[in-house]
Protein backbone atom coordinates (compact mmCIF):
# COMPACT_ATOMS: atom_id res chain seq x y z
CA UNK A 1 0.00 0.00 0.00
CA UNK A 2 2.60 2.41 0.73
CA UNK A 3 4.77 1.70 -2.00
CA UNK A 4 1.24 2.63 -4.49
CA UNK A 5 0.85 5.28 -2.67
CA UNK A 6 3.91 6.61 -3.35
CA UNK A 7 3.56 5.38 -7.06
CA UNK A 8 0.60 7.76 -7.13
CA UNK A 9 2.42 10.75 -5.72
CA UNK A 10 4.58 11.29 -8.47
CA UNK A 11 2.37 10.40 -11.21
CA UNK A 12 0.30 13.56 -9.75
CA UNK A 13 3.69 15.35 -9.63
CA UNK A 14 4.91 14.48 -12.95
CA UNK A 15 1.23 15.67 -14.38
CA UNK A 16 1.46 18.48 -12.26
CA UNK A 17 4.87 19.21 -13.71
CA UNK A 18 3.31 18.62 -16.99
CA UNK A 19 0.82 20.67 -16.91
CA UNK A 20 2.81 23.55 -15.58
CA UNK A 21 5.62 24.05 -18.54
CA UNK A 22 2.73 23.03 -21.05
CA UNK A 23 0.92 26.11 -19.65
CA UNK A 24 4.22 28.47 -19.68
CA UNK A 25 4.01 29.64 -23.11
CA UNK A 26 5.06 32.61 -23.60
CA UNK A 27 2.76 34.73 -25.84
CA UNK A 28 5.25 38.00 -26.31
CA UNK A 29 9.08 37.67 -25.82
CA UNK A 30 10.66 40.86 -24.74
CA UNK A 31 13.60 42.17 -27.65
CA UNK A 32 16.96 42.13 -25.68
CA UNK A 33 20.25 44.09 -26.26
CA UNK A 34 22.98 41.62 -26.03
CA UNK A 35 24.57 42.31 -22.76
CA UNK A 36 28.74 41.50 -22.10
CA UNK A 37 29.96 38.14 -21.23
CA UNK A 38 32.68 36.18 -20.80
CA UNK A 39 33.44 32.99 -23.04
CA UNK A 40 32.61 30.25 -20.69
CA UNK A 41 35.12 27.59 -22.05
CA UNK A 42 38.72 28.49 -22.55
CA UNK A 43 39.48 30.74 -25.28
CA UNK A 44 41.21 28.13 -27.48
CA UNK A 45 37.54 26.28 -27.02
CA UNK A 46 35.19 27.71 -29.91
CA UNK A 47 33.79 25.03 -31.96
CA UNK A 48 30.19 24.16 -31.34
CA UNK A 49 28.96 21.27 -32.07
CA UNK A 50 25.47 21.67 -31.31
CA UNK A 51 22.75 24.72 -31.30
CA UNK A 52 19.89 26.48 -29.79
CA UNK A 53 16.87 25.18 -31.08
CA UNK A 54 14.27 27.90 -30.56
CA UNK A 55 11.33 24.97 -30.79
CA UNK A 56 12.30 24.20 -27.18
CA UNK A 57 10.28 27.55 -26.16
CA UNK A 58 7.44 25.59 -28.04
CA UNK A 59 7.77 23.01 -26.77
CA UNK A 60 9.88 22.36 -23.63
CA UNK A 61 11.06 18.64 -25.12
CA UNK A 62 14.70 17.26 -24.38
CA UNK A 63 14.69 17.09 -28.11
CA UNK A 64 14.48 20.48 -29.13
CA UNK A 65 18.54 21.40 -27.59
CA UNK A 66 17.98 24.18 -25.16
CA UNK A 67 21.36 25.27 -25.26
CA UNK A 68 24.82 25.54 -27.38
CA UNK A 69 27.47 22.65 -27.12
CA UNK A 70 31.19 24.00 -26.80
CA UNK A 71 33.55 21.21 -27.79
CA UNK A 72 36.23 21.54 -24.81
CA UNK A 73 39.09 18.89 -23.49
CA UNK A 74 37.64 17.43 -20.64
CA UNK A 75 39.28 19.06 -16.84
CA UNK A 76 39.40 22.33 -18.69
CA UNK A 77 37.73 25.00 -16.98
CA UNK A 78 34.46 26.28 -17.19
CA UNK A 79 34.00 30.30 -16.27
CA UNK A 80 31.14 32.35 -15.11
CA UNK A 81 29.42 34.34 -18.20
CA UNK A 82 28.60 36.93 -15.88
CA UNK A 83 28.73 37.67 -12.23
CA UNK A 84 26.17 36.19 -9.71
CA UNK A 85 24.40 34.29 -7.15
CA UNK A 86 25.19 29.82 -7.38
CA UNK A 87 21.54 28.43 -7.23
CA UNK A 88 22.93 25.06 -7.23
CA UNK A 89 26.04 23.08 -8.02
CA UNK A 90 25.24 19.72 -7.95
CA UNK A 91 24.35 16.70 -9.79
CA UNK A 92 21.13 16.86 -11.75
CA UNK A 93 20.22 13.58 -14.02
CA UNK A 94 20.59 13.65 -17.38
CA UNK A 95 22.99 17.44 -17.10
CA UNK A 96 25.22 15.58 -15.18
CA UNK A 97 27.23 17.61 -12.71
CA UNK A 98 25.33 21.26 -13.09
CA UNK A 99 25.96 24.18 -12.32
CA UNK A 100 23.26 27.13 -12.15
CA UNK A 101 24.01 31.23 -11.50
CA UNK A 102 21.33 33.59 -11.23
CA UNK A 103 21.80 37.32 -12.25
CA UNK A 104 19.82 39.70 -10.92
CA UNK A 105 20.84 42.12 -13.06
CA UNK A 106 19.60 40.55 -16.31
CA UNK A 107 16.90 38.29 -14.56
CA UNK A 108 17.61 35.29 -15.87
CA UNK A 109 19.74 32.16 -15.01
CA UNK A 110 22.91 30.56 -16.70
CA UNK A 111 23.59 26.72 -17.10
CA UNK A 112 26.78 24.73 -17.38
CA UNK A 113 25.90 21.19 -17.75
CA UNK A 114 27.77 17.87 -17.64
CA UNK A 115 30.72 19.12 -15.75
CA UNK A 116 33.32 16.71 -14.33
CA UNK A 117 33.80 18.56 -11.17
CA UNK A 118 32.04 21.50 -9.57
CA UNK A 119 34.36 24.52 -7.75
CA UNK A 120 31.54 26.25 -6.09
CA UNK A 121 28.76 25.79 -3.78
CA UNK A 122 24.76 27.23 -3.34
CA UNK A 123 24.74 30.53 -2.00
CA UNK A 124 28.16 31.72 -2.94
CA UNK A 125 28.60 35.00 -4.95
CA UNK A 126 30.70 34.81 -8.28
CA UNK A 127 32.63 37.29 -10.30
CA UNK A 128 32.56 37.17 -14.39
CA UNK A 129 35.17 35.48 -15.45
CA UNK A 130 35.42 33.24 -11.80
CA UNK A 131 36.11 29.57 -12.61
CA UNK A 132 33.19 27.50 -11.45
CA UNK A 133 33.81 24.10 -12.60
CA UNK A 134 36.00 21.81 -14.98
CA UNK A 135 34.60 20.08 -18.18
CA UNK A 136 33.39 16.63 -18.12
CA UNK A 137 31.03 14.25 -19.57
CA UNK A 138 29.03 13.64 -16.96
CA UNK A 139 25.04 12.76 -17.15
CA UNK A 140 23.83 12.17 -21.02
CA UNK A 141 26.30 12.98 -23.27
CA UNK A 142 28.81 11.49 -25.45
CA UNK A 143 31.58 13.42 -25.14
CA UNK A 144 33.47 16.14 -23.18
CA UNK A 145 31.93 19.73 -23.77
CA UNK A 146 30.27 22.20 -22.23
CA UNK A 147 26.19 22.51 -22.50
CA UNK A 148 25.77 26.48 -21.99
CA UNK A 149 22.48 27.81 -21.72
CA UNK A 150 20.43 30.89 -20.55
CA UNK A 151 16.55 30.63 -18.97
CA UNK A 152 14.03 33.05 -16.96
CA UNK A 153 12.86 30.18 -15.17
CA UNK A 154 13.31 27.40 -12.96
CA UNK A 155 11.27 24.04 -12.33
CA UNK A 156 11.95 21.74 -9.52
CA UNK A 157 15.80 23.09 -9.53
CA UNK A 158 15.93 22.32 -13.41
CA UNK A 159 16.04 25.09 -15.98
CA UNK A 160 12.84 26.01 -17.87
CA UNK A 161 11.59 27.98 -20.48
CA UNK A 162 11.91 30.79 -21.81
CA UNK A 163 15.24 29.80 -22.88
CA UNK A 164 17.53 32.16 -24.99
CA UNK A 165 20.64 31.56 -27.23
CA UNK A 166 23.75 32.18 -25.49
CA UNK A 167 24.83 33.46 -29.26
CA UNK A 168 22.87 36.04 -29.48
CA UNK A 169 22.10 37.10 -25.71
CA UNK A 170 25.48 37.76 -24.71
CA UNK A 171 28.12 39.46 -26.72
CA UNK A 172 31.35 37.66 -25.30
CA UNK A 173 35.20 38.31 -25.06
CA UNK A 174 37.45 36.03 -23.59
CA UNK A 175 39.48 35.75 -20.48
CA UNK A 176 42.41 37.41 -22.47
CA UNK A 177 40.29 40.29 -23.55
CA UNK A 178 39.92 40.02 -27.32
CA UNK A 179 37.30 39.07 -29.35
CA UNK A 180 35.88 35.21 -29.06
CA UNK A 181 35.66 34.37 -33.11
CA UNK A 182 34.24 30.97 -31.78
CA UNK A 183 31.25 33.23 -30.63
CA UNK A 184 28.74 34.99 -33.11
CA UNK A 185 27.61 38.43 -32.61
CA UNK A 186 24.38 39.02 -34.15
CA UNK A 187 22.27 42.36 -33.59
CA UNK A 188 26.06 44.59 -33.09
CA UNK A 189 27.07 46.33 -35.88
CA UNK A 190 30.54 45.22 -37.05
CA UNK A 191 32.34 47.67 -39.08
CA UNK A 192 31.24 46.09 -42.04
CA UNK A 193 27.89 46.35 -40.98
CA UNK A 194 25.94 49.21 -42.87
CA UNK A 195 22.58 48.56 -41.90
CA UNK A 196 20.54 51.24 -40.43
CA UNK A 197 17.58 51.71 -38.25
CA UNK A 198 15.04 52.76 -41.12
CA UNK A 199 14.05 49.23 -41.65
CA UNK A 200 13.18 48.98 -37.97
CA UNK A 201 9.62 47.80 -38.05
CA UNK A 202 7.05 44.28 -37.77
CA UNK A 203 7.46 41.63 -40.74
CA UNK A 204 6.26 38.78 -41.77
CA UNK A 205 7.65 35.94 -44.17
CA UNK A 206 6.84 36.17 -48.28
CA UNK A 207 6.65 33.32 -49.99
CA UNK A 208 8.26 31.44 -47.73
CA UNK A 209 6.76 27.75 -47.60
CA UNK A 210 8.12 26.03 -44.39
CA UNK A 211 10.78 28.51 -42.77
CA UNK A 212 12.54 31.39 -43.10
CA UNK A 213 16.55 30.69 -41.59
CA UNK A 214 17.78 32.98 -38.95
CA UNK A 215 21.74 33.29 -39.62
CA UNK A 216 24.64 34.20 -37.18
CA UNK A 217 26.06 36.55 -40.12
CA UNK A 218 24.90 38.37 -43.44
CA UNK A 219 25.73 35.82 -44.90
CA UNK A 220 23.62 32.40 -46.57
CA UNK A 221 27.51 30.35 -45.71
CA UNK A 222 27.00 31.42 -41.57
CA UNK A 223 25.50 29.32 -39.09
CA UNK A 224 21.63 28.94 -38.40
CA UNK A 225 20.74 29.81 -35.25
CA UNK A 226 17.17 29.62 -35.67
CA UNK A 227 13.94 29.66 -37.76
CA UNK A 228 10.93 31.60 -38.81
CA UNK A 229 7.71 29.70 -40.03
CA UNK A 230 5.76 30.53 -42.75
CA UNK A 231 3.84 33.69 -41.98
CA UNK A 232 5.28 34.23 -38.50
CA UNK A 233 5.13 38.21 -37.70
CA UNK A 234 8.72 39.06 -36.43
CA UNK A 235 10.70 42.25 -35.51
CA UNK A 236 13.26 43.91 -37.26
CA UNK A 237 15.88 46.46 -35.85
CA UNK A 238 18.06 47.12 -38.26
CA UNK A 239 18.58 46.56 -42.30
CA UNK A 240 20.51 47.53 -45.60
CA UNK A 241 17.43 45.96 -48.38
CA UNK A 242 19.40 42.89 -48.24
CA UNK A 243 20.18 41.67 -44.65
CA UNK A 244 18.11 42.47 -41.72
CA UNK A 245 19.11 42.10 -37.83
CA UNK A 246 15.49 40.30 -37.11
CA UNK A 247 14.04 39.16 -33.59
CA UNK A 248 11.53 36.16 -32.91
CA UNK A 249 10.41 34.11 -30.33
CA UNK A 250 13.72 34.75 -27.83
CA UNK A 251 16.31 34.24 -30.71
CA UNK A 252 18.09 37.10 -32.28
CA UNK A 253 20.12 36.90 -36.01
CA UNK A 254 19.88 38.20 -39.43
CA UNK A 255 17.37 36.86 -42.49
CA UNK A 256 17.28 37.84 -45.79
CA UNK A 257 15.26 40.72 -46.96
CA UNK A 258 13.82 38.85 -49.89
CA UNK A 259 11.88 36.57 -47.75
CA UNK A 260 9.80 39.23 -45.95
CA UNK A 261 7.08 41.95 -46.25
CA UNK A 262 6.91 44.67 -43.90
CA UNK A 263 3.77 44.76 -41.87
CA UNK A 264 3.99 47.97 -39.81
CA UNK A 265 7.16 50.53 -39.82
CA UNK A 266 8.54 51.55 -36.07
CA UNK A 267 7.38 54.70 -35.43
CA UNK A 268 9.68 57.56 -35.26
CA UNK A 269 10.41 58.17 -31.24
CA UNK A 270 10.35 61.27 -29.82
CA UNK A 271 12.69 61.91 -26.72
CA UNK A 272 10.54 64.56 -24.97
CA UNK A 273 13.14 65.47 -22.98
CA UNK A 274 12.77 67.39 -19.59
CA UNK A 275 13.98 68.00 -16.12
CA UNK A 276 12.48 68.01 -12.64
CA UNK A 277 13.34 69.08 -9.32
CA UNK A 278 15.81 71.77 -10.30
CA UNK A 279 17.80 73.78 -8.00
CA UNK A 280 19.80 76.29 -9.71
CA UNK A 281 21.84 79.19 -8.36
CA UNK A 282 20.33 82.86 -8.38
CA UNK A 283 20.67 86.15 -7.02
CA UNK A 284 23.42 87.03 -5.11
CA UNK A 285 25.33 83.52 -3.22
CA UNK A 286 27.74 84.19 -0.01
CA UNK A 287 31.78 83.72 -1.09
CA UNK A 288 33.04 80.51 -0.67
CA UNK A 289 29.64 79.31 0.22
CA UNK A 290 28.45 75.78 -1.50
CA UNK A 291 25.40 75.22 -3.35
CA UNK A 292 23.95 71.53 -3.91
CA UNK A 293 23.00 71.15 -7.31
CA UNK A 294 19.94 69.19 -8.07
CA UNK A 295 17.70 68.05 -11.10
CA UNK A 296 16.39 64.78 -12.52
CA UNK A 297 16.56 64.10 -16.06
CA UNK A 298 14.19 61.32 -18.33
CA UNK A 299 14.33 61.31 -21.65
CA UNK A 300 12.03 58.55 -23.87
CA UNK A 301 15.72 57.73 -25.81
CA UNK A 302 19.03 57.04 -23.94
CA UNK A 303 20.73 59.96 -22.96
CA UNK A 304 24.08 60.36 -24.85
CA UNK A 305 25.59 63.37 -22.99
CA UNK A 306 25.01 66.04 -20.30
CA UNK A 307 27.14 68.85 -19.79
CA UNK A 308 27.56 72.15 -18.23
CA UNK A 309 28.24 73.92 -14.67
CA UNK A 310 29.27 77.52 -14.31
CA UNK A 311 29.96 79.96 -17.32
CA UNK A 312 31.37 83.73 -17.24
CA UNK A 313 28.80 85.89 -18.32
CA UNK A 314 30.58 86.32 -21.64
CA UNK A 315 30.23 82.30 -21.78
CA UNK A 316 33.19 81.23 -21.26
CA UNK A 317 33.75 78.01 -19.45
CA UNK A 318 34.40 78.49 -15.78
CA UNK A 319 37.22 75.25 -13.75
CA UNK A 320 33.41 74.52 -12.85
CA UNK A 321 31.76 72.65 -16.05
CA UNK A 322 31.78 68.89 -15.97
CA UNK A 323 30.52 66.27 -19.01
CA UNK A 324 28.90 62.91 -18.52
CA UNK A 325 27.49 60.25 -20.65
CA UNK A 326 25.10 58.27 -19.00
CA UNK A 327 23.41 56.53 -21.81
CA UNK A 328 20.74 56.16 -20.01
CA UNK A 329 16.80 57.03 -19.88
CA UNK A 330 17.49 58.43 -16.42
CA UNK A 331 20.05 61.03 -14.97
CA UNK A 332 20.33 62.35 -11.50
CA UNK A 333 22.09 65.22 -11.68
CA UNK A 334 23.45 64.33 -7.89
CA UNK A 335 24.82 61.51 -8.67
CA UNK A 336 27.54 63.60 -10.27
CA UNK A 337 27.39 66.92 -10.88
CA UNK A 338 26.48 68.22 -7.04
CA UNK A 339 29.80 66.40 -6.30
CA UNK A 340 32.34 68.10 -8.93
CA UNK A 341 30.92 71.70 -9.81
CA UNK A 342 31.92 73.49 -6.45
CA UNK A 343 31.11 76.74 -5.69
CA UNK A 344 32.89 77.03 -3.03
CA UNK A 345 35.73 78.06 -5.07
CA UNK A 346 34.41 80.51 -7.25
CA UNK A 347 35.82 84.43 -6.97
CA UNK A 348 33.40 87.09 -6.98
CA UNK A 349 32.14 88.20 -10.19
CA UNK A 350 29.20 87.47 -11.95
CA UNK A 351 28.44 84.04 -13.72
CA UNK A 352 25.76 82.08 -15.19
CA UNK A 353 24.88 78.41 -14.69
CA UNK A 354 23.46 76.09 -17.57
CA UNK A 355 22.64 72.35 -17.98
CA UNK A 356 22.72 71.03 -21.56
CA UNK A 357 21.92 67.39 -22.61
CA UNK A 358 22.00 65.42 -26.11
CA UNK A 359 19.95 62.14 -26.69
CA UNK A 360 20.98 59.31 -29.32
CA UNK A 361 19.11 61.70 -32.14
CA UNK A 362 21.33 63.81 -31.72
CA UNK A 363 19.11 66.80 -30.43
CA UNK A 364 20.37 69.32 -27.87
CA UNK A 365 18.17 70.15 -25.08
CA UNK A 366 18.87 73.66 -23.18
CA UNK A 367 17.39 72.58 -19.95
CA UNK A 368 18.51 74.70 -16.92
CA UNK A 369 19.97 78.34 -17.18
CA UNK A 370 20.16 80.70 -14.04
CA UNK A 371 22.23 83.79 -13.34
CA UNK A 372 23.83 84.63 -10.03
CA UNK A 373 26.43 86.80 -8.59
CA UNK A 374 29.40 86.18 -6.17
CA UNK A 375 29.74 89.67 -3.91
CA UNK A 376 33.22 90.27 -2.62
CA UNK A 377 33.59 89.07 0.55
CA UNK A 378 33.17 92.73 3.31
CA UNK A 379 34.91 92.40 6.49
CA UNK A 380 32.71 91.86 9.66
CA UNK A 381 32.02 95.68 10.83
CA UNK A 382 33.24 95.84 14.36
CA UNK A 383 35.54 92.96 14.19
CA UNK A 384 38.45 95.06 15.36
CA UNK A 385 40.85 92.09 16.24
CA UNK A 386 40.15 90.04 13.21
CA UNK A 387 38.51 86.66 14.64
CA UNK A 388 35.75 86.60 12.39
CA UNK A 389 33.57 87.43 15.40
CA UNK A 390 32.15 90.25 17.60
CA UNK A 391 33.12 90.40 21.25
CA UNK A 392 34.02 92.22 24.20
CA UNK A 393 37.86 92.06 22.90
CA UNK A 394 36.53 94.15 19.69
CA UNK A 395 35.01 97.14 22.68
CA UNK A 396 38.00 96.93 24.75
CA UNK A 397 40.07 97.79 21.51
CA UNK A 398 37.83 100.97 20.97
CA UNK A 399 37.36 102.07 24.02
CA UNK A 400 40.76 101.92 24.94
CA UNK A 401 41.46 104.47 21.27
CA UNK A 402 38.78 106.85 22.82
CA UNK A 403 40.89 106.65 25.82
CA UNK A 404 43.67 107.41 23.91
CA UNK A 405 45.36 104.48 25.72
CA UNK A 406 46.70 103.33 22.36
CA UNK A 407 47.80 104.40 19.47
CA UNK A 408 47.85 101.43 17.81
CA UNK A 409 44.73 101.67 15.50
CA UNK A 410 45.37 101.20 11.54
CA UNK A 411 43.07 102.48 8.95
CA UNK A 412 41.55 99.21 8.28
CA UNK A 413 40.48 99.45 12.42
CA UNK A 414 39.30 102.81 11.81
CA UNK A 415 36.65 101.53 8.80
CA UNK A 416 36.01 98.93 10.46
CA UNK A 417 34.61 101.10 13.36
CA UNK A 418 32.73 104.04 12.30
CA UNK A 419 29.42 101.83 13.50
CA UNK A 420 26.63 104.25 12.99
CA UNK A 421 28.59 105.38 9.58
CA UNK A 422 28.41 109.48 10.25
CA UNK A 423 32.20 109.40 9.18
CA UNK A 424 34.29 110.10 12.94
CA UNK A 425 35.16 107.13 15.48
CA UNK A 426 33.60 108.26 18.92
CA UNK A 427 31.88 107.03 21.82
CA UNK A 428 28.54 106.51 19.81
CA UNK A 429 30.34 103.66 18.07
CA UNK A 430 31.02 102.17 21.20
CA UNK A 431 27.81 102.40 21.99
CA UNK A 432 26.47 100.54 18.90
CA UNK A 433 28.98 98.54 19.21
CA UNK A 434 28.45 96.89 22.23
CA UNK A 435 24.76 96.65 20.92
CA UNK A 436 26.24 94.30 18.02
CA UNK A 437 28.17 92.19 20.85
CA UNK A 438 24.85 91.42 22.97
CA UNK A 439 22.75 90.67 19.65
CA UNK A 440 25.75 88.64 18.69
CA UNK A 441 25.30 86.92 21.96
CA UNK A 442 22.15 86.29 22.04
Amino acid sequence: MKNLFMRASAILLSIAFIFTVQLYIPSNIDAHAAVYAVWPAEPKYKNITTYFDPARNSNDNSGYHNAIDIEAAGGSNIYAACGGEVISADWKGDYGYLVILYHADLGVYTFYAHASQVLTSAGAKVKQGDTIAKVGSTGNSSGNHIHFGVCNTLVGGYPARTYYDPLTYFTYSDNNGENNNGAQIPNEKTPSCSCSDKYAGTYTTKNVVTYLNIRADHSTNSAVVGTIPANAVFTVTMGDGKWAHVEYNGVKGFASMDYMQLKEKNPEIKSDMKITGVTAPEGELELGKPFSIRGVITSALPIKKVYGGVYFRNGEATSQCVEAAPNTEKYDLSTFFDNNVIFGVLKSGEYTYKITAEDTSGTVYYLVTSEFTIAEDKPLLGDLNGDGVLNVSDAVILQNYLLKRTDDFSREQFMLTDMNGDGSVDVFDLVELKKAILNTAE
